[in-house]
């Protein structure tokens, strides 16, 4: 039996009703922005909570662009370097100097007490990532220490479609969130994103920047420094699709993380990351710890090669802070000429983006791996996934 990394399951009901999209978006002619995008933003509203939600390019440029709406240029950003480098480049590409900061093993998510350390005299934000669908009990506190700070507080929230701790949705917790439409994730539409927001200036500016900077107050003349950041109506009629079966597919996610917590419980040389009580998760990983004698590579390959099982990728494996792109080019994105390093921030930037060690999030990044975890996945893949992974764990460990 194999297991593959991802399937994404689109039924004959799915297909028939793109199908039928499809031909009702090329007749009408409005081919970006146009009913289905908003159809799309008002379904997200409704999974999360929010009271504004603006349909972007992809979850990037939502982090741009949020970063942009609050005037947050020429300071330093706080993120985590256990996170997909997207999330630096946002802060980079909107004008800014990327400050990493540890996280906690136990949550995967941002230390506190390492951002509290970490927060330097030109910090204007911090990014919390909710790295596999974890929203860490951490979120109050970190909120009020940015609020003690003067400090925006922003969610990036990729990981997170349909998440809540103590019933209050991801992307609702600080000023704005921006997810994530990828192919692996919760919900996909192959490409693109969504700010949420309950802050009426930040969402009429974020709908200028998204749109070449246009106003309509102006008569739609330019008076932002925008982007084409628009959303295509057929990527916003899959989305659609998604949302609403939204609920139908973070259950079944569920019933797979729960088969994974019941058949690993007492798994000798592996343990589930155990979950806030009260987070109620979508599971867009499965991760679990390793015990430090086994060998990660090796594991992985022996349930690939021999049990047919493909591994989903860690979060994450390779830390921002260790990335060779540090090697040409300064921490706010400027690149390094005949060893010169032109920095927006002058002496702040040193060259490099990681300025002390990371102990959290080195100890996440060699000792786990994530399960595959989607949908369709029936309980005989799941039994083979688990027994291959028992057996395999017992030919892995160190020599």
């Amino acid at each position: 039996m194999k297991v593959p990394v991802l399937r994404i399951p689109f039924t004959d009901d799915d297909r028939a009703f793109m199908r039928a999209g499809i031909d009702e978006i090329l007749n009408s002619g409005m081919l970006t922005q146009g009913k289905h995008t908003e159809r799309f933003e008002q379904l997200f509203r409704e999974l999360t909570g929010a009271r504004y939600s603006i349909a972007v390019s992809n979850a990037t440029a939502g982090l741009e662009i949020i970063l942009r709406a609050l005037e947050v240029e020429e300071k330093s950003v706080i993120v985590p370097t256990n996170t997909f480098m997207a999330t630096a480049f946002a802060v980079i590409h909107s004008g800014n100097r990327v400050i990493f900061a540890d996280s906690d093993p136990r949550t995967l998510c941002l230390d506190v007490e390492d951002v509290r350390r970490r927060i330097a005299p030109d910090t204007r934000a911090v990014i919390l990532v909710h790295v596999g669908g974890v929203i860490t009990p951490a979120v109050h506190d970190l909120k009020r220490l940015c609020d003690e700070r003067g400090l925006h507080f922003i969610e990036d929230c990729a990981h997170a479609h349909g998440c809540a701790l103590a019933g209050q949705q991801a992307g609702t917790f600080g000023v704005a969130g921006a997810f994530s439409f990828f192919p692996t994730k919760v919900l996909t539409t192959g490409e693109g994103g969504m700010i949420t927001t309950d802050d009426e200036g930040l969402y009429r500016r974020a709908l200028m920047i998204r749109n070449h900077g246009k106003n309509p107050a102006c008569g739609n003349r330019m008076s932002e420094m925008g982007h084409n950041h628009r959303l295509s109506e057929f990527t916003a009629l899959v989305g659609v699709q998604q949302l609403a079966r939204a609920h139908t597919i973070i259950d079944e996610r569920r019933r797979v993380a729960r088969f994974y917590d019941k058949s690993l419980r007492g798994m000798a040389g592996a343990r589930p990351l155990e979950l806030p009580e009260d987070l109620q998760s979508s599971y867009y990983k499965y991760p679990v710890y390793l015990d430090e004698t086994i060998d990660r590579s090796r594991l992985k390959r022996v349930l690939k090669e021999q049990y047919g099982v493909s591994l989903t990728g860690e979060v994450y494996a390779d830390l921002c802070h260790t990335e060779p792109v540090w090697q040409t080019h300064t921490c706010c994105g400027r690149r390094r000429t005949n060893g010169a390093t032109p920095c927006l921030h002058g002496s702040a930037c040193n060259g490099t983006a990681s300025a002390a060690d990371f102990p959290g999030a080195e100890y996440i990044s060699r000792h786990h791996v994530c399960l595959p975890l989607y949908p369709d996945l029936d309980e005989a893949e799941l039994t083979h996934v688990v027994e291959s992974l028992e057996r395999a764990l017992s030919e892995s460990g160190g020599d």
